[in-house]
C-alpha cells in the first residue's frame, strides 16, 4: 500500500482518553492497534495508583479502628481492674468495720453484764445497809430506854452501867460481857472524875492476876502513866490481884484487893463499838 497517513482509533476502556496516532500506510494496522493498546495500557497507570491509594487509606482506617478498639479494650480492662481493686478494698474495710463493731458489741455486752452485776450487788448491799440501820435504830431505842431507866449513863462517847448489886470481880466482869461491854477502863482524868462521882466502892477493869505487879486493863493493854492509886497502893496484901475504886472522895482512889470480895461494879462500852457490834449481828 502507498504510504499515507492513517489514523487508527482504538476504543479504550470507558471513561479513558485515547489520542490518535499518525502511522504510515506501509505499517501494519494491527501494529497500530497494538501500539494503541500499548499506549492505552500505559494510560491506565494513574487509575491503578488511585486504586492502590484507596486501598492504602482503607487499610489505614482499619488499622486505626483496630488500635482504637484495642486502646478502648485496654482502658475498659484497666477500669474493671480498678473497680475490682476498689471493691475489694472497700469490702476489706467493711469487713474490718464489721469485726470492730462485733467486738465493740461483745465488749459493751460484757460491760452491761458487769454493770448489772454491780447494780445487783449494790442493791443487795443497800438492803443490808437498811437492815443494819433498822437494827441500830432499834438498839439505840433500847439504849435510850435503858438510859431513861437510869441503868446506863452516857459520858464522852461511852455508856456506863452502874450495878445495884454486889459480886466478885470475875462475876462482875461476866455480867458486863453479857451486856456486850466490859469492866470500865479509865483513860483520862475526866473519866476518873466521872467514875468517882458515883460515890460507891466498885470494881474497875484492872488486874495483875496474870503476872504479879504487872497491871493490865481487861482489853490487854498495860497500865500507862495515868494512875490514880491511893497512897502506898498497890501493896498486894493477902494476894490482892484486882483493882477497885475505894476512896471515891479523892482523885487518887484506886486500891488493890482480893478478887473474891463482893463489890459493886461499873461496865463500859464505847458507843461506836457498841453500834458496830449491833450492825454485825
Amino acid at each position: 500500500m502507498d504510504e499515507q497517513d492513517i489514523y487508527a482509533n482504538v476504543e479504550g476502556p470507558s471513561g479513558t482518553h485515547v489520542k490518535w496516532r499518525r502511522v504510515k500506510s506501509s505499517e501494519n494496522i494491527y501494529q497500530n492497534e497494538d501500539t494503541c493498546c500499548s499506549v492505552e495500557t500505559d494510560r491506565t497507570g494513574p487509575a491503578l495508583s488511585a486504586l492502590q491509594e484507596s486501598n492504602t487509606v482503607r487499610n489505614c482506617s482499619y488499622r486505626a479502628s483496630t488500635v482504637f478498639l484495642g486502646v478502648l479494650c485496654l482502658l475498659l480492662l484497666v477500669g474493671l481492674i480498678t473497680v475490682f481493686v476498689l471493691y475489694n478494698e472497700r469490702s476489706s474495710k467493711c469487713e474490718m468495720k464489721r469485726i470492730q463493731l462485733k467486738t465493740s458489741y461483745k465488749n459493751l455486752t460484757k460491760e452491761k453484764d458487769q454493770l448489772q452485776t454491780s447494780y445487783n450487788n449494790l442493791t443487795k448491799e443497800k438492803d443490808q445497809f437498811h437492815k443494819q440501820i433498822e437494827e441500830i435504830t432499834t438498839e439505840l431505842q433500847r439504849m435510850l430506854e435503858a438510859l431513861h431507866s437510869q441503868e446506863w449513863k452516857y459520858f464522852s462517847h461511852s455508856l456506863y452501867y452502874f450495878s445495884s448489886t454486889m459480886k466478885s470481880w470475875q462475876e462482875s466482869r461476866n455480867d458486863c460481857l453479857q451486856k456486850e461491854s466490859d469492866l470500865v477502863i479509865i483513860n483520862s482524868p475526866e473519866e476518873q472524875e466521872f467514875i468517882r462521882s458515883w460515890k460507891k466502892r466498885a470494881w474497875i477493869g484492872l488486874t495483875d492476876a496474870e503476872t504479879e505487879g504487872t497491871w493490865k486493863w481487861v482489853d490487854g493493854t498495860l497500865l500507862g502513866s495515868q494512875r490514880y492509886w491511893v497512897k502506898s497502893e498497890p501493896n498486894n496484901e493477902g494476894n490482892e490481884d484486882c483493882g477497885e475504886i475505894r476512896k471515891f472522895d479523892s482523885q487518887n482512889s484506886w486500891n488493890d484487893v482480893m478478887c473474891n470480895l463482893k463489890n459493886h461494879w461499873i461496865c463500859e462500852t464505847k458507843l461506836s463499838s457498841h453500834l458496830k457490834l449491833t450492825g454485825q449481828k
